[in-house]
């Protein structure tokens, strides 16, 4: 991720091994060998969480017969990987964190061992076979000889069945050896406090330095960032598939390569969960499922996932650069939009850079469009009336309201569009977004290639609900996929003309 302002704390095979899905740059959830929890929520009570508050929780799956490590990296807002440690799963296991129990240090609630004595490691016959685990069919659920080797043809496997899976003491000593379980809670307790206030330090009011001297923020001055504390606290965390335990950064020189720490089997699958039990608010959302394929032509490590952060090829899929998702504040409706890309926007640490980052379009219900007026279709309006950047941060919730977007209606439709898919058309200004006809002046933004993912958050009396926001253009995949051409299979139109585009609706 890139960091603009980064102050750094550090505290096998697969049964589809090396498969280059065909779906490979979609944004799907298939098996990956990384995991993006995009937005992370913990609700505080001064510095310690508040066990009635917000909190969320991740649950990550080793879809592999195979034992495997996974490195998990704790983020702050800013993209400041704050902590990093390490995990053992078994074949087919299941791992679960609520980041409460992380931030105060109550980390045997999520510890995983390397022990004998834990499951599969010990004897597990008496669980292989069970009556319903034949099934009407008469498939085994493994292998029937639990220590033989398991390869498709061995006459100790059935060809319908999984091969049985092995327990962490499989993996090797050499690669174990650093793993540092079990963590204890006077582990946890030694870093929590340590934890909290990196994380906080981002989380303060914030203003707007505009983007240049002669501009001024005019609409929204008073968002959501001026009142913005460090409760609920919030930051992202990524999951990546390793070969052996490290304390490592992805930045840090042999993270990646093919002989580097990074486990490029596509075999994790997770799951996010979003609770606050004083509101009896509860919602679920995959995780980002990140692919990798060391085969694959479509990589280039400066739009990979983690391309900003190291110059090795991470041959990863990257996300998306254009999103549609609905708004709603009417009828006791609110809503929020997080947004998660791999930059952020700030100037001597408290004043967000305010253009070059992102356009949007709102729509009504009645495909109404909101715009700027007549002289002014296209933000920035001349020298002294600009848009704030509601989303400088890496990873943010926004609430969808008038105080912060122009939003024609109650309800409607939006489109979220970054660089890399802004239009074709001719720019004003230099550098590279600018001849692709972006005419706001901060170059340094716009030659960045973002990368992003938009998930949606709606409440009703007590009831709320999340939707992951519709992808709208993969540009780093698909570079036709830009303004007006957006979507997949969208039709393209050779000969339409910028300056029509332009008076046709208005970009934010």
């Amino acid at each position: 991720m890139k960091k603009i302002f980064a102050v750094t704390l550090v505290a096998a095979l697969a049964l589809f091994a090396g498969s280059a899905y065909a779906n490979f740059c979609a944004r799907d959830v298939v098996p990956a060998s990384t995991l993006l929890v995009p937005y992370a929520v913990v609700g505080m009570s001064g510095n310690v969480p508040d066990p009635a508050g917000y909190t969320t929780n991740l649950s990550v799956t080793n879809t592999s017969w195979e034992a495997t490590i996974i490195h998990i990296v704790i983020w702050d807002a800013l993209s400041n990987g704050v902590l990093d440690f390490d995990e053992v799963l078994s074949g087919y296991d299941v791992w679960t964190i609520n980041f409460r129990d992380l931030l105060s240090g109550n980390w045997s609630a999520f510890d995983t061992s390397l022990s004998s004595s834990a499951p599969p490691n010990k004897n597990m016959l008496p669980l292989v076979r069970q009556t319903f685990e034949w099934g009407p069919d008469g498939r085994s659920a493994y292998d029937f000889v639990q220590d033989a080797p398991y390869y498709l043809g061995s006459p100790n496997a059935y060809a319908t069945g999984l091969p049985f899976p092995q327990g962490t003491q499989s993996l090797s000593t050499a690669n174990t050896v650093d793993c540092k379980m079990p963590f204890t809670n006077s582990t946890g307790a030694s870093y929590a406090p340590l934890l909290v206030s990196l994380l906080q330090e981002p989380l303060y009011e914030y203003g707007h330095a505009g983007c240049a001297a002669d501009q001024t923020i005019v609409r929204h001055a008073g968002d959501w960032l001026s009142g913005l504390t460090a409760n609920p606290l919030f930051f992202y965390v990524t999951v990546d598939n390793f070969e052996r335990c490290e304390l490592t950064f992805p930045e840090d020189p042999g993270y990646f390569g093919t002989r580097g720490n990074y486990n490029y089997e596509n075999v994790l699958i997770g799951e996010i969960y979003y609770m606050n039990s004083t509101l009896n608010f509860a919602e679920a959302t995959p995780a980002v499922h990140i692919e990798s394929d060391l085969d694959s032509e479509l990589y280039d490590v400066t739009t990979e996932f983690y391309g900003d952060v190291t110059d090795d090829p991470t041959y990863l899929e990257p996300l998306a650069t254009a999103f549609g998702f609905k708004y709603n504040n009417g009828g006791g409706w609110t809503s929020s939009v997080v947004v998660w890309k791999n930059a952020s926007e700030f100037y001597d640490a408290d004043e967000v850079l305010d253009c070059g980052s992102y356009l949007y379009y709102a729509w009504d219900e009645d495909e109404h469009v909101i715009t700027r007026g007549v002289t002014c279709p296209v933000s920035p309006c001349g020298d002294t009336d600009i848009d704030p950047n509601e989303f400088p941060f890496e990873t943010q919730m926004v609430p969808l309201t008038n105080a912060n977007f122009d939003l024609p209606a109650a309800a409607g439709w939006m489109l979220l569009v970054f660089p890399p898919s802004y239009d074709d058309g001719p720019g004003t200004g230099g550098g590279f977004w600018h001849e692709k006809g972006d005419p706001t002046p901060d170059m340094d933004l716009l030659n960045f290639p973002y990368q992003a993912w938009v998930y949606t958050r709606l409440e009703i009396g007590t009831y709320s609900m999340g939707l992951e926001a519709a992808t709208m253009a993969a540009s780093h995949c698909f570079p036709e996929q830009r303004l007006p051409i957006l979507g997949i299979g969208a039709p393209q139109w050779d000969g339409y003309d910028p300056a029509w585009y332009l008076h046709a609706g208005a970009a934010k």
